[in-house]
């Protein structure tokens, strides 16, 4: 059997372009996302902004408290000074300051310039202008509903969290997409194995069709083998992602081994079985493998975000059944939620679907007759 892995293991190692599709095609869109995005670590600076209170009305107070409110924010997003007017011109002519608020019966904002720092300024003054309105509408039209819409004030601003009190990052959610389409990747792999021990279709499966070794064992190491070299692949993208691009994949790393082994199960499981389609042309089912991969990755959230909640929504089975998602799932299932029962249940789902395309792989390479060699 160590024969068997090693000879299969060197042949693997061999194949160029399959080496490029199940490890180092991830790695580098790995860097484009980030180049795309950055650090999904990064900090946001604080903008230096000024107050400037030019009347006693309830609408200049209740500006000065929204301020007041999200300078204290954990985000940061904002630090407030209370000066006269003319300090204030003199600090934004100077360029201390991002910004000026006048605090009145209608707020107002002067800006230093047009940049990301002075739109990020108006949204919170149009925000509160908005919301500013909408109270002065609930208590002309329903005033019994004003006191109940005063408590939830602002509530847009708080920071969002998981379960386990983590902040959640937008952006991680497309690394994580990326483990679960290197997942299914290994697919390649699979597929190379498997038209390996094809007689009809390559010159190794004719040796191997030949040889004293039966199919069990050949199929076995070949498995093996491929779950191995896949399972390095995804280790390396980890470790990439982990300590190159800073993103953060803190979790269980026992359990993210576990996801690592079946989504790399999985998508070798895949490869294997498109491999024994041998009435297809070669070309068909290598672009049946790019087409699959790239699909259940983009149903999974990879390219658009938010379509996997969307699916959740309105036909959750789709998720239960794409590997990609199952996979994405169970890695916030460890880095976000914290949630033991759901990771079991999505580790479950990965090993079932790799049993159950394993099976009809051997059975369909085994079944192979030929009328001669």
């Amino acid at each position: 059997m160590l024969h068997l892995i090693k000879y299969c293991l060197l042949t693997i190692l061999r194949q160029k372009d399959t080496v490029f599709w199940s490890m180092l095609f991830p790695i580098l869109l790995g860097t484009l996302f980030y180049a795309s995005f950055g650090s999904s670590n990064a900090e946001i600076e604080t903008i230096d902004v000024a107050v400037v209170e030019t009347d006693n009305s309830e609408m200049s107070k209740s500006f000065i408290s929204f301020l007041e409110m999200m300078e204290k924010d954990e985000s940061e997003l904002i630090a407030v000074q209370k000066l006269s007017k003319e300090e204030a011109n003199k600090k934004l002519e100077d360029l201390d300051i991002t910004g000026l608020f006048y605090a009145c019966e209608e707020p107002e904002l002067v800006v230093t310039g047009n940049n990301i720092n002075s739109s990020i300024l108006k949204s919170l003054l149009d925000t509160f202008t908005r919301q500013a309105q909408m109270y002065k509408d609930i208590a002309m039209e329903k005033p019994q509903k004003f006191q109940e819409a005063t408590q939830s004030a602002y509530l847009e601003f708080a920071s969002e969290t998981t379960l386990t009190g983590k902040k959640v990052d937008g952006m991680v959610q497309y690394f994580y997409s990326l483990i679960g389409m290197a997942c299914m990747f290994g697919s390649f792999i699979g597929y190379l194995v498997s038209v390996q021990l094809q007689a009809n279709v390559s010159s190794v499966g004719l040796r191997r069709a030949i040889s004293a070794t039966s199919k069990l064992k050949q199929f076995i190491a070949g498995t093996i083998t491929s779950v191995f070299v896949h399972y390095v692949n995804l280790a390396i993208l980890l470790l990439y992602l982990q300590y190159v691009l800073k993103i953060d994949l803190s979790g269980n790393i026992i359990k993210l081994i576990g996801i690592c082994l079946t989504g790399g199960f999985i998508g070798v499981s895949i490869g294997m079985f498109t491999g024994t389609l041998s009435k297809l042309p070669d070309g068909l089912r290598i672009g049946i493998l790019v087409a699959e991969g790239l699909l259940l990755s983009f149903l999974s959230g990879l390219m658009v975000e938010g379509i996997k909640g969307l699916i959740e929504d309105n036909f959750p089975l789709l998720n239960r059944i794409n590997p990609a998602a199952v996979i994405t799932d169970a890695i916030y299932s460890i880095t976000i939620y914290d949630d033991p029962g759901r990771y079991t249940l999505n580790i479950v789902i990965l090993v079932i679907m790799s049993l159950i395309t394993g099976a009809f792989t051997f059975i369909m390479t085994r079944r192979e007759c030929y009328d001669s060699i």
